[in-house]
């Protein structure tokens, strides 16, 4: 046995280790590469400028979508973007609109009658709407909090609740001045 083998036997583990190690480090190479291929391009916008002192608005309803479309999704027509979120509160919410309507000022009338409340038609008016835009909101709240809840039920709460609302309102309302 010679005194340059223990050398030599070490001297080849080495290179093997090394040979190794290369074969690693050309593999996670080759994965970066191809993980950096596969990413999806950016979409950069730069600049926008909107020229709304441009625009006539006589009536504004609705939702106004400007650019692209949340969330980078691919609907085709807009009309796909809310098709699911309003279908199940369209009827509820026509009849909660007409209840706005209808009975809504009637009652708000004897219970500032019956309360003996000064405030103006224009007071009322506004309290209305202001709670007619919140009506959707409030659907929502019922549809989550309460999911077996049937729409007659969900329809007589939101009635209730509105009636409480306006009721506890009046009471706290020191009057118009008249």
């Amino acid at each position: 046995m010679s005194y340059y083998q223990p050398w030599q036997a070490w001297f080849q583990q080495m290179m093997q280790y090394m040979q190794k190690q290369q074969e690693m480090i050309d593999q996670l190479t080759d994965k970066v590469e191809q993980l950096q291929s596969n990413e999806k391009p950016q979409t950069v916008i730069e600049k926008i400028e909107y020229h709304f002192d441009q625009l006539k608005i006589e009536t504004l309803e609705g939702t106004l979508q400007i650019g692209l479309t949340p969330n980078g999704s691919d609907y085709s027509e807009l009309g796909e973007l809310y098709s699911n979120n309003h279908t199940a509160q369209a009827p509820i919410q026509h009849t909660l609109q007409d209840y706005m309507t209808t009975d809504i000022p009637q009652w708000m009338d004897r219970y500032v009658k019956d309360h003996d409340v000064s405030i103006s038609d224009t007071h009322k008016e506004q309290i209305i709407n202001d709670v007619r835009k919140q009506l959707p909101q409030r659907v929502q709240h019922y549809q989550q909090e309460y999911p077996d809840l049937d729409e007659t039920t969900m329809l007589h709460r939101i009635q209730e609740e509105v009636r409480h609302s306006l009721g506890q309102y009046l009471n706290s309302y020191e009057g118009d001045g008249k």
